[in-house]
């Protein structure tokens, strides 16, 4: 389990609220009597942490369940153990005495660590069913519009980036040009396939698919679309009700603007632009000719930020492996058959 700072750092701040409070009715029992530790005990507190995790996590198994319950007990064991140390400084008692009133004895400072202990430990309960969310979650289906093209490499190696038609329509003959010298053909690796499965048929995934169902896997992503040079989508993953098509054409514009603006500065070579807003984080870079764009929720780790760079070099080994020294940078040759 990773937390970042800041959740850390409330984590902490809390808690030293919760051991602090009671020292100041300490030793005050409000009505109660000193308590003993029993088995019953326990089990009653199991089974009120398991109500409040079961609350904030309503599709979980048992096991989990019971787990997220063990860790808060042992958290307000640990609580009780460092207020019976407070008092024991602060009040100049036996070390031991104080040990077993702060997790066993006292029951106002008892109560009051059992009440907000699942409440403080929520973020970090909450990283044992990180992938929860993702497993009921339905993976987005495509328009039959967006569907792609399953004719074989030698077929679509001229129309690469071109746009995606439905499998429906019949493909267009091109007009016929005139005889050009027939050019020494440049050997392929052949496409991966998806296995086929209950009867569905194979379609081809790319190098492109690859890298960005890799980057999709990280659970603040919303989408991530690789777009060619001329800002038509080659490849997504999206989650939720982010649409890849209006977002393509930006990556290019979020790439020139900011050349435009380092131009004056006689600054060249830019590769990335990592933007960081309230609540999201966009970051479009360009690896050999096309461009990479990721719209994610904002976080402190650095793991999206080792999918994204693993991402961009699956997408440079499978253009090199792909195309070679024959992909051409000229757009226009790529997307519109030659007259």
């Amino acid at each position: 389990m990773e937390l970042n700072g800041q959740i850390s750092r409330r984590i902490i701040i809390f808690s030293l609220g919760a051991m602090i409070l009671p020292l100041v009715v300490f030793p005050a029992r409000l009505g109660t009597d000193v308590a003993r530790a029993s088995l019953i005990s326990a089990l009653y507190e199991l089974v009120y942490y398991s109500i409040v995790v079961y609350i904030f996590h309503r599709h979980t198994t048992l096991l989990k369940l019971v787990q997220g319950a063990g860790v808060c007990l042992i958290y307000r064991m640990a609580m009780g153990a460092v207020f019976g140390l407070l008092a024991a400084a602060m009040y100049s008692m036996e070390a031991r005495a104080a040990l077993t009133l702060g997790m066993s004895g006292y029951l106002p400072a008892i109560l009051f660590h059992v009440a907000v202990a699942p409440f403080i430990l929520k973020p970090v309960v909450a990283q044992l069913y990180p992938e929860a969310g993702e497993m009921r979650r339905p993976r987005p289906v495509p328009p039959p519009g967006e569907r792609r093209d399953t004719r074989s490499a030698e077929e679509t190696l001229p129309a690469v980036a071109q746009v995606r038609r439905p499998l429906s329509e019949e493909p267009i003959a091109p007009a016929p040009s005139p005889p050009r010298p027939a050019a020494r053909p440049v050997p392929r690796p052949a496409p991966s396939k998806l296995p086929e499965s209950g009867g569905v048929s194979t379609r081809e995934v790319s190098g492109f698919d690859r890298a960005v169902n890799y980057v999709g896997e990280h659970s603040s992503v919303h989408l991530a679309a690789v777009v060619d040079a001329e800002g038509l989508l080659l490849a997504s993953y999206r989650r939720g009700q982010v649409d890849p098509e209006d977002w393509a054409p930006l990556a290019l514009l979020f790439l020139d603007g900011s050349r435009q603006v380092l131009g004056r500065a006689h600054m060249v070579g830019l590769e990335k632009v990592d933007l960081v807003l309230k609540d999201k984080r966009l970051a479009v870079a360009s690896p050999e000719g096309f461009h990479l764009l990721v719209l994610s929720e904002r976080h402190d780790d650095d793991l999206l930020n080792i999918r994204i760079n693993q991402a961009l070099e699956m997408i440079n080994k499978y253009v090199a492996e792909r195309y070679g020294s024959k992909l051409n940078p000229n757009a226009e040759r790529i997307h519109v058959p030659s007259a």
